[in-house]
């Protein structure tokens, strides 16, 4: 066979992406009688084989063995007049040799090709396997004792939330996102891609959580407490973070280019509202934490943790710019079946907001948004939370665990603070506590919790009158 000839071969194989079956076909010494159609059968006998490979978990002997049977007959047909006995000792050795044409073994070079092949989509087939989708859906039940229609029919059931998450691994890259739907708005709870180039650093890009207080959430039950309402404990920001653990000690570096994706109101975390009356958005913000665990590794472990966040203070009514700062001190205790949790927050929010008259909102208040709902917290002030649980396996038919929890929070405003009348006026320090037990059989989950709050944020919709206000909750659902 002439070299153009078979230099026309080598295209034609690397075109079809079966490079082991093609090479094998322009390296051998064929006669010129042969057909294109001779070439196809190849090209059949060659897929079938790769097929068989990619069922195989390893490429031990028997695999060898296998393939050897196979490049005989293949030998046979292009004129290779290769002996399998020649071939057996050797094929795995020569392969990536005989890839580059410098072995004389050309049946030895198929095998050696389609095992790589094989390898590269078993590989593929895995890192899809590392996808997980899931996700869940929520109903939530509740009654109170303001609301007169609340108690005249026992309160309401009502579609709670529908979550959607994906998250998966490829090599050092990681990634992970929940999309929630509520009754008329929904939102990117968090999304991100990470980097892990060691076990000990991760980088994440994305709507990432702030590392700031005691971590994950800072509470224990279902509806948070007002470290969280306030916007500094389980509050997800635009930007990039990067986690450190060596040993017992946790850093954590994070810059936001935004608090939120957007202006509005329709987000998880609670944040400054770009798009309100006063019109503040919390922009490049740092964020920092260390932490140290005493009995590191161990069922009795406690964290100390310090943290602290700032940056500029936008005003897009205004056009000008403030700050905010914060700073937090935290514990974190795990002992047996016990979690406690204690943290005390202090921060201030120096805004250029327009006139009073104008906004219709005090200085002394600074107005943030989450789940479709605006409000007022002190501007300047601190916040003190504590919590405590204990789980428990029980056997009560599909009832696998109870989890029994209390949190309870306070704000303590710097100057004169009301929830209401766009915060002008004085108020009660704002208190919250939620009392409740979560009951977990499989996949499926209820929550039951008694919330009392007085002068609460008029977050749950509750009166601000310096009185104790409490509501019956429950979410019940499953997971997928």
């Amino acid at each position: 066979m002439s070299y153009p000839r078979v230099c026309q071969f080598k295209r034609l194989a690397l075109g079809l992406s079966v490079s082991a079956a093609m090479l094998s076909s322009a390296q051998a010494q064929t006669s010129d009688s042969q057909t294109i159609d001779e070439l196809r059968a190849q090209l059949n006998q060659m897929q079938q084989r790769i097929e068989q490979l990619e069922r195989q978990q390893s490429y031990g002997e028997s695999n060898n063995d296998q393939s050897m049977a196979s490049n005989q007959g293949t030998s046979s047909q292009s004129g290779a007049g290769q002996s399998g006995s020649n071939q057996s000792g050797s094929s795995q050795s020569n392969a990536s040799k005989d890839a580059y044409g410098e072995g004389t073994a050309t049946g030895t070079s198929a095998n050696g090709e389609e095992a790589q092949l094989a390898q590269q989509n078993q590989q593929t087939l895995q890192e899809m396997q590392q996808v997980e989708i899931g996700g869940l859906l929520e109903l939530s039940g509740s009654v109170n004792d303001w609301d007169s229609q609340s108690k005249d029919t026992s309160g309401d059931l009502d579609f709670g939330k529908f979550v959607v998450t994906v998250q998966g691994e490829t090599g050092a890259i990681d990634y992970s996102l929940a999309y929630r739907f509520y009754d008329d708005y929904h939102f990117l709870q968090h999304g991100w891609i990470g980097y892990n180039p060691t076990e000990e650093d991760s980088f994440k890009l994305g709507l990432v959580q702030t590392p700031f207080g005691n971590m994950d959430y800072g509470y224990l039950g279902w509806y948070g407490n007002l470290g969280y309402l306030a916007g500094f404990n389980d509050n997800q920001n635009a930007g990039i973070k990067w986690d450190h653990s060596a040993g017992p000690w946790d850093t954590s570096l994070a810059f936001f280019k935004s608090d939120s994706l957007g202006d509005g109101n329709e987000h998880y975390g609670a944040n400054a509202v770009g798009d309100g009356a006063q019109g503040n958005s919390e922009e490049n913000q740092v964020a920092a934490r260390l932490g140290y665990t005493f009995g590191h590794d161990t069922d009795y472990a406690t964290q100390v943790n310090v943290s602290a966040k700032g940056g500029q203070l936008y005003n897009r009514n205004t056009e000008r710019s403030g700050d905010n700062w914060s700073a937090a001190l935290g514990v974190d205790g795990s002992y047996g079946n016990w979690r406690t949790l204690v943290q005390a927050t202090t921060y201030e929010y120096n805004a250029k907001n327009p006139d009073e008259a104008t906004s219709g909102i005090s200085d002394n208040a600074l107005q943030i948004g989450a789940f479709n709902f605006n409000y007022l917290i002190p501007a300047q002030g601190e916040i003190y939370s504590a919590s405590v649980g204990y789980n428990m396996d029980v056997d009560w038919g599909p009832v696998e665990s109870l989890y029994f929890f209390n949190d309870f929070s306070v704000i303590d405003p710097s100057n004169d603070f009301t929830s209401l009348n766009g915060g002008f006026g004085d108020q009660q320090n704002p208190m919250v506590n939620d009392l409740g037990v979560q009951m977990t059989a499989g996949p499926f989950f209820a929550w039951f919790d008694i919330v009392s709050n007085k002068n609460g944020l008029n977050y749950f919709g509750s009166p601000v009158d310096d009185g104790w206000n409490t509501a019956f909750l429950t979410n019940f659902g499953f997971e997928f």
